[in-house]
Order: structure tokens, then C-alpha cells, then sequence
């Protein structure tokens, strides 16, 4: 390997370094607490370097979220795509609940992170906020939106709907990690109960709820 090939080469591994230890200096402490002073040090880079590739620390903040945002938003965001059957929408609601409350496993790194940033994002909002609620919060929203609208006719039955299942993923897939032990019983693992509050919350909707088709109100 010659040495700019070996340059380019650790110079990718290095941004990405800095890009995983700012995910976990901003998702444990928050834009305004996290420094870049930490997140050099959990990469082992130099600050120099940081500012070299990201620029400010806001830039870097907006990197990360965005990247976090949108690898989890994405797939949410389409899942009402293709839906034309009561065993595919059934399918549908059931992966965008198990995707939400998969933020609660510990296994899950990138996920939890994510929901890390989204909870100080929501109790201490960024000047970035507005622009994350548009580019990924929304669209996950509006999936959901769709997904009930194609079981519910009525517009503020399906506002009403959307609120009930986001509010029960949101407690577990939000919460701070304290509080998942208190929620579930002794001697149950996060994973285990994260997969029987996904069935419970379902079978609520499967058993209320019947697949009509295309939704016949307006939805976004």
C-alpha cells in the first residue's frame, strides 16, 4: 500500500472515530454538555482533526443526528409502500412497532443512541430541532398516519389512534434506561418484554381494527 492510499485509508477510519464517539458524547450528554474535548479523546484523534473534517461542533452535531435520525427514520417512513393486503398491512403495523420499541435493547447501539439524542432533542431542542421534526420525525408519524388510515375512515379516529400506539412505543423506546427495569417484571430481559409489549399493543389493533384498502380520507 503506497502512502497516500494508507493516508486516505486512515483517514476514513479516523472520521468515522470521531463520527461513533460523537454519537455517544452527544447522546449521553446532550449538544449543549457533550465538548469536542471529549469527543476527541474517545476517538483518539486530535482536536485539529475534528475540526478539519467536521468543522464546528454544531456541524458535527447535525452530522450525527441526521445520520442517526435517518437510518432509523428511513425504513419507517416507507413501510405503508406496497401495503395492499390485510396480512401485509398487519406485517407493516407490527414492524413499526417492533422497530420503535427495538430501541430499548441493549444490544442495539446505534438504536438506543438514537432514542438518547431524540429524548434531549425533545427536553432541550437544538436550533436544529424544527429541521429533524420535518426531515424524520414526521415522516415516521405519517407512516403510522397512513398505515391506521387504511383501517379507520374517520379522520380524528385516526389522530386518535396515531397518539395511542406512538405514546406507548414512545414510553419504552424514549424512557431513560432507568426507568425499563421499573417497567418490566423481575426476571424478564429487555429484549424478552420488549417483544410481548409489541404483541400486546398489536393484538389490541388487530382486534379493533380490519384492513379496508386504501386510506379514504386525506392523510400526509
Amino acid at each position: 500500500m503506497n502512502g497516500k492510499r494508507k493516508e486516505r485509508c486512515d483517514g476514513v477510519r479516523t472520521r468515522e472515530a470521531i463520527l461513533v464517539a460523537a454519537e455517544e458524547e452527544f447522546a449521553e450528554h446532550g449538544f449543549a454538555a457533550a465538548s469536542t474535548r471529549a469527543i476527541c479523546a474517545r476517538a483518539g484523534a486530535n482536536n485539529a482533526l475534528v475540526n478539519r473534517y467536521y468543522g464546528t461542533k454544531e456541524n458535527l452535531y447535525r452530522i450525527v443526528a441526521k445520520r442517526l435520525f435517518g437510518d432509523l427514520g428511513a425504513p419507517l417512513a416507507k413501510l405503508d409502500s406496497g401495503v395492499d393486503t390485510e396480512e401485509t398491512w398487519r406485517a407493516a403495523m407490527r414492524e413499526w412497532v417492533d422497530d420503535m420499541l427495538f430501541m430499548t435493547l441493549p444490544r442495539a447501539t446505534p438504536q438506543r443512541r438514537c432514542a438518547a439524542l431524540f429524548r434531549h432533542e425533545v427536553t432541550h431542542p437544538t436550533k436544529f430541532h424544527s429541521e429533524f421534526k420535518r426531515d424524520f420525525g414526521d415522516p415516521v408519524a405519517h407512516a403510522l398516519e397512513r398505515l391506521v388510515a387504511m383501517a379507520v375512515d374517520d379522520a380524528e379516529e385516526i389522530s386518535l389512534w396515531v397518539s395511542t400506539i406512538w405514546a406507548q412505543v414512545s414510553v419504552y423506546a424514549l424512557a431513560d434506561p432507568v426507568w425499563h427495569a421499573a417497567f418490566r417484571p423481575k426476571g424478564v430481559s429487555t429484549a424478552a418484554w420488549a417483544m410481548r409489549v409489541r404483541d400486546h399493543i398489536c393484538e389490541d389493533v388487530f382486534a379493533r381494527l380490519r384492513f379496508r384498502g386504501a386510506p379514504r380520507v386525506t392523510v400526509r
